[in-house]
């Protein structure tokens, strides 16, 4: 259990850093009911994340173990043109990191979406966010992936688990406004641009880590014939 979180902290850091999602909560906290609102709005996102990754790891793994079992079991036991493939993507995901730079994608007019939607509607609004920001949820599925590893009884308590702390900083926002008040929201403003300016480096680091490890994988491999992976 211990090795899941000491891989899969530095993943929720990450996955933590959703500009779409902290902009429509710093909106919702200057509606008429600002706890309400922002509360709403975060388990709506809550809720539509969860019921991903619940699909995902319920419905497609199965389904993606009957279609890819072949590829999986090659995958387990690499050969060594693999290695050659993995040098090529690993080139290719470099480049892509190096000069790709990836804008953070906003939702259409969020303070018109918010004005007058009632609970339900900022609800709602919450789970389309989780989708507009789907660029920035790589790490989830990393994370994912390392659940696939548990037992089944140690899945779903540990995505529960993930969801909850995901939601930490952004609850934060709506509790600094009840504690502090508006003299909260010149700070939270800087913080949003900051995320924002950023985020878009997110996605661009992601593929030059990946990038590396699979030149590296594959170098070491073709030098002594074994790979990191």
């Amino acid at each position: 259990m211990s090795e899941l979180w000491t891989v899969s902290l530095p993943i929720l850091l990450v996955d933590m850093a959703n500009p779409v999602l902290l902009a429509a909560v710093i909106i919702s906290v200057t509606q008429s009911r600002p706890m309400l609102s922002a509360i709403s709005l975060i388990l709506g996102h809550t809720a539509a994340y969860l019921l991903s990754g619940a699909l995902i790891i319920y419905g497609l793994a199965d389904l993606l173990a009957d279609q890819l079992g072949p590829f999986l079991a090659r995958w387990s036991h690499p050969q060594p043109g693999d290695y050659v493939f993995g040098l090529v993507l690993g080139i290719a995901l470099i480049w892509i990191g190096l000069r790709w730079r990836i804008k953070p994608p906003k939702a259409d007019a969020p303070e018109d979406s918010m004005k007058d939607a009632g609970l339900v509607g900022t609800f709602f609004l919450g789970a389309v966010i989780n989708f507009i920001g789907a660029p920035f949820a790589l790490p989830y599925f990393a994370f994912i992936n390392q659940l696939l590893k548990l037992d089944e009884a140690q899945i779903l308590p540990n995505l529960l688990i993930y969801n909850f702390l995901y939601t930490v900083p952004f609850l934060l926002v709506p509790l600094s406004v009840a504690l502090i008040g508006p003299a909260a929201m010149p700070v939270l403003q800087r913080i949003n641009e900051t995320v924002e300016k950023y985020s878009a480096y997110i996605l661009p680091t992601i593929f030059l880590i990946g990038g590396v490890v699979l030149m590296v994988d594959a170098v070491l491999y073709l030098f002594t014939g074994l790979g990191l992976i």
